[in-house]
């Protein structure tokens, strides 16, 4: 199962921005671990290759909030509104009765910032990309249904959540995420794409995508990393479990209403993962967890076919 992701609107916006001409071939990774062999499918990329994972990065920012969870920090049950800037909670309706455990399962009900109109002003003014400017593209529309009552993939859930790691941590997301997923990963090539200068070896894109990725990440799909990166974080999570403790990789899990989600993560049966979709990238990662099957696809394509990595999990 695929969740609708961030990317979905931006093909017409891409073609109307890209003005030079770019014919070359497109940058995609496969990336197959599967009983201790390494197996690469690659175009014009390699395993460590650096690529926007977008949703995928989802996961990273929820097991960063429940790292702070299980640290004593944070708590499930915290009111948002508790956590985020006075403006940021008045213009998205008081975030009443909304707690971090609404964020992470998106059963907040909010409303999602991402939106054509709000890439199309982004990609025209770069000083427009940040978090609360980019959370005021959902401001004063209508709740789509109360806290816990239904689930809705939006974006808004994951912004706030990166702020809320910012403010509670006094960090940066960019440098939370590095303490709290990277760092104990061992992901030595993944970044937040604004905390850095992407590096020459970043998946070959047009220029236009190039200068969306120089701008702020947020924690709804912020990460920069490469097919071997998502790798050692899946390992790092569900094989050797060092990030979480298991009450709460237990509970990161459960899909709660049905909806094949859980926290930052989707669940179908023994399956995990989370795909990905932004600016002119494509992403996808599938976890078999009785077996510790990993497959990574990321391409410099949007809205591109990842069903490979569903393809790769054991029956």
């Amino acid at each position: 199962m695929q969740i609708t992701r961030r990317g979905i609107l931006v093909g017409a916006i891409l073609m109307a921005l890209t003005t030079s001409a770019w014919a070359e071939s497109v940058s995609m990774v496969r990336y197959l671990a599967q009983g201790g062999d390494i197996k690469l499918d690659t175009e014009s990329a390699a395993a460590d290759t650096p690529f926007a994972i977008a949703s995928v990065g989802k996961t990273m920012t929820a097991v960063a909030v429940l790292r702070r969870v299980a640290h004593g920090d944070l708590g499930l049950d915290d009111p948002v509104a508790d956590w985020v800037a006075p403006k940021i909670a008045e213009g998205l309706g008081g975030l009443n009765d909304i707690t971090l455990r609404h964020l992470l399962t998106m059963t907040s009900g909010l409303p999602d910032y991402y939106t054509d109109d709000y890439l199309e002003d982004a990609l025209d003014t770069p000083s427009l990309q940040t978090p609360t400017i980019a959370l005021s593209y959902a401001f004063e529309e209508p709740a789509l249904f109360d806290p816990g009552r239904g689930f809705d993939y939006s974006n808004t859930n994951y912004v706030l959540l990166g702020l809320i790691l910012e403010e509670e941590t006094s960090l940066t997301y960019a440098q939370a995420l590095q303490r709290e997923v990277f760092r104990p990963a061992g992901m030595t090539d993944s970044f937040v794409f604004g905390s850095r200068p992407l590096p020459g070896s970043f998946a070959d894109v047009p220029r236009d995508v190039r200068a969306y990725y120089q701008g702020t990440g947020f924690g709804d799909g912020g990460v920069i990393s490469t097919a071997r990166d998502v790798a050692r974080f899946y390992r790092a999570l569900f094989i050797d479990q060092t990030l979480l403790p298991p009450d709460l990789l237990g509970l990161m899990t459960h899909d709660a209403r049905g909806e094949g989600y859980g926290m930052g993560i989707e669940v179908d049966g023994d399956t995990v993962g989370h795909s990905g979709g932004d600016l002119g990238f494509s992403s996808d990662v599938r976890l078999h967890r009785p077996s510790g099957t990993i497959a990574v696809m990321l391409i410099a394509e949007e809205d591109a076919d990842t069903g490979w990595t569903d393809d790769q999990m054991p029956d």
